[in-house]
C-alpha cells in the first residue's frame, strides 16, 4: 500500500517536499490557500526599487509536479492524535506522515500604533500589495526620513531590514535625494547586525551608503499622528516615511495536542530530525517551527530535502545551515553559520552577488524539479561548510 503524505503549505519547504515525495511514488496532497506562491525576498525589490511584481510570482498549480493532488484550501485545525487535517471547507484528511509547513503570521496589534502605521505605509513582510504601498511613498519622499525599525528581534530573514536600507539609499541616490532624504537603520541588537561578526563587515557598507545606523532600538509604539517611534530603551525617533518589521509568531492554527506549540506559537521540534515533539510521523519545516537557527528559504528547502530523506529511511539530519544573502550596490555577501558553527566572516565581492542573482534565476525549477538541483546545491553547500571555511571566512 502507498504511504500517504500530506503537506501543508506550499511555501518553499512545502514544494519541494511534495516534489520529492511524489517522485519516489508516494500519495501526495499538498493543501494550500494562495493561488500564487510569491518569492519573498522580491518584496524588497518591490518595495525599494519598484520593482513588478508578477516578477516574483507563480501559480502554485504550475510548480507541482503531476501526481501531487492540490487542494486549494484553508487549514483549519490538526489533530495529531488521530492523523487527521480539517480543512475550512470541510473536508478531513488522514495521513500516514504529516509535513507542516506553514510559515510564521504577523502580529499587528501587540505594538501600539503598528496597525495604523502598517495600513498607511505598507512593510515588505506582509505582501506585494503591501510592498507596492511603501514603494508609493518611499519613490515620492523628497526629503525627510525613511526609518526602517523592528518589533522583535527575532524575525524572518535577518538581513532583510539591511538589504532594505541598502536598496532604499540606492533608489534615493539614483533620483537625486540622497542628500535631502536620511535612511535610518533602527536595529534591537548591540552590533549593526545580530552577529558580531557579520557587523564588523556589514556596518562599513552601511556607512559607505550613508545609511545611519541606530542599534539598541526595539520599537515599543508608534504615533502615527505625530509620526513617531518610541523604543523600549527609552528612545524617541521622528519619522516621514516609516516600515516596521513586525513581530513574529507561528501559524494561527489550532493543533491536538496544543503541548507541541511554544508560547508563540511556533511548533516545537527535535532540531535535527525535525520531527514534532512526541510524534515521528508528523513534522514542521521552514519558518513555522522552532528550531534555532534563521528562518529563511534556503533553511526551509534544506530541511524539507532532510525530512524526505527521512520518509525514505535514510538517517539524514538537519544541521541549521544558513547562507543569507546581503545584497548591497554591485556586490553581495553571505551570512553562513549552522548549529555546529557560529557565522563566519564573509566579504561583499561582485562574485557573490553573481551567486545570489545564481540562486534567484534557479528558483522556481528548483522548487519544481528539486531533485535536478540536489547535486548542484550540495556541492555548493559543502564547499562553503562554515566547519571548513572556519575563521579565515570566504
Amino acid at each position: 500500500m502507498t504511504e500517504k503524505v500530506v503537506v501543508l503549505g506550499a511555501g518553499t519547504g512545502g514544494l519541494v517536499a511534495a516534489n520529492l515525495l511524489v517522485s519516489h511514488g508516494y500519495d501526495v496532497t499538498l493543501v494550500e490557500k494562495k493561488d500564487y506562491h510569491l518569492f519573498q525576498p522580491g518584496m524588497l525589490w518591490i518595495a525599494f526599487q519598484g520593482h513588478d511584481p508578477s516578477k516574483y510570482m507563480r501559480r502554485v498549480d504550475t510548480l507541482v509536479k503531476p501526481g501531487v493532488n492540490l487542494l486549494k484550501d484553508t487549514v483549519e485545525s490538526i489533530d495529531l492524535n488521530e492523523r487527521t487535517v480539517k480543512l475550512e471547507s470541510g473536508k478531513t484528511l488522514d495521513y500516514d506522515k504529516l509535513i507542516i509547513a506553514l510559515g510564521v503570521s504577523y502580529d499587528y496589534d501587540s505594538v501600539p500604533g503598528h496597525r495604523q502605521l502598517w495600513e498607511t505605509y505598507g512593510d515588505y513582510f506582509s505582501g506585494p500589495e503591501h510592498a507596492q504601498r511603501l514603494w508609493k511613498h518611499v519613490s515620492s519622499l523628497r526629503e525627510g526620513k525613511l526609518v526602517l525599525a523592528a518589533a522583535d528581534p527575532l524575525y524572518k530573514c535577518p538581513p532583510a531590514p539591511h538589504k532594505a536600507a541598502f536598496l532604499s539609499s540606492y533608489t534615493l541616490k539614483k533620483m537625486g535625494r540622497k542628500d535631502k532624504v536620511e535612511v535610518i537603520l533602527a536595529l534591537p541588537f548591540i552590533h549593526a547586525y545580530p552577529s558580531e561578526t557579520m557587523a564588523k563587515i556589514v556596518e562599513p557598507k552601511l556607512e559607505e551608503a550613508g545609511v545611519t545606523v541606530m542599534t539598541m532600538f526595539t520599537v515599543e509604539s508608534i504615533d502615527v499622528e505625530n509620526k513617531k517611534i518610541y523604543s523600549m530603551e527609552g528612545e524617541e525617533l521622528e519619522y516621514d516615511v516609516a516600515a516596521v518589521i513586525p513581530i513574529n509568531k507561528g501559524p494561527q492554527i489550532e493543533i491536538t495536542p496544543d503541548s507541541v506549540k511554544d508560547e508563540d506559537g511556533f511548533i516545537k521540534v527535535n532540531k535535527y530530525t525535525l520531527e514534532v515533539e512526541g510524534f515521528d510521523d508528523v513534522y514542521a519545516i521552514g519558518d513555522c517551527n522552532n528550531t534555532p537557527t534563521s528562518k529563511t528559504g534556503v533553511t526551509a528547502h534544506l530541511g524539507a530535502e532532510v525530512v524526505v530523506d527521512r520518509i525514505l529511511g535514510y538517517d539524514a539530519k538537519f544541521t541549521g545551515r544558513t547562507n543569507c544573502p546581503i545584497v548591497a550596490n554591485g556586490t553581495a555577501t553571505f551570512v553562513i553559520s549552522s548549529y555546529e558553527h557560529p557565522v563566519i566572516p564573509v566579504k561583499f565581492s561582485k562574485f557573490k552577488r553573481m551567486l545570489e542573482d545564481l540562486f534567484i534565476a534557479a528558483y522556481w525549477s528548483s522548487l519544481r524539479d528539486p531533485e535536478k538541483w540536489r547535486s548542484v546545491f550540495k556541492a555548493y553547500f559543502e564547499a562553503t561548510d562554515p566547519t571548513k571555511l572556519g575563521e579565515s571566512g570566504w
